[in-house]
Formats: C-alpha cells, sequence, structure tokens
C-alpha cells in the first residue's frame, strides 16, 4: 500500500506560478512538460516517501521536512502516517527555504 500525496493550496499555486514564468518565457508546451516533470518527481513519493534529501537548513529538517529535487526545482514535503504533504514547490535558485519563516 502506498502514501497518499496531498498536494496543499500554497504548492498548487506555486507549481502554477512555475508553468505561468515557463509559458510567458516559453511556450506552453515547455510550461506543460516542465509542470509534468515536477508532478512526476512528486508522484514517486507514493511509493518511496523517504526517497528525499534533507534540505539545506538545519530548522526544516528537525521539523521533518525533506525535498524532493525535479530539475531545477525541488518540492518540500512532510509524511506524516499514510500521507505525503507537499508545502511548497521552488527554483532550487531560489530561497525557498525562507518560504517556512
Amino acid at each position: 500500500m502506498g502514501y497518499k500525496v496531498q498536494i496543499l493550496p500554497t504548492a498548487w499555486e506555486d507549481l502554477k506560478h512555475i508553468e505561468d514564468w515557463y509559458y510567458m518565457n516559453f511556450n506552453a508546451d515547455t510550461a506543460a512538460k516542465v509542470s509534468s516533470h515536477i508532478l512526476d518527481c512528486i508522484e514517486r513519493l507514493e511509493r518511496f516517501p523517504d526517497s528525499g534529501s534533507l534540505t539545506p537548513d538545519p530548522w526544516l529538517n528537525d521539523m521533518g521536512y525533506r525535498m524532493v529535487i525535479a530539475g531545477r526545482h525541488i518540492a518540500i514535503y512532510k509524511a506524516i502516517r499514510e500521507s505525503v504533504y507537499i508545502y511548497h514547490i521552488a527554483d532550487t535558485r531560489s530561497q525557498y527555504t525562507k518560504l517556512f519563516y
């Protein structure tokens, strides 16, 4: 039995901003490919919730957050019981750890 992945509203908003950026700067196909790649990486957490890495932030790690890398993007998540909650999706070059402060 796998974990249930739940993408929280803040993470959906993050993904929408990423899609919009790729749409405006490239095209609809690129935006769709980037979004699909991120969602595919997140989907793997259903089977392997511990496969993500520790974050570069000690506080986030102490709180049980992990991250999964999807190309230039990361998804910050926490596994609780049989669920994986996706809190944020961000560009790896941003200061994404500050999203929690």
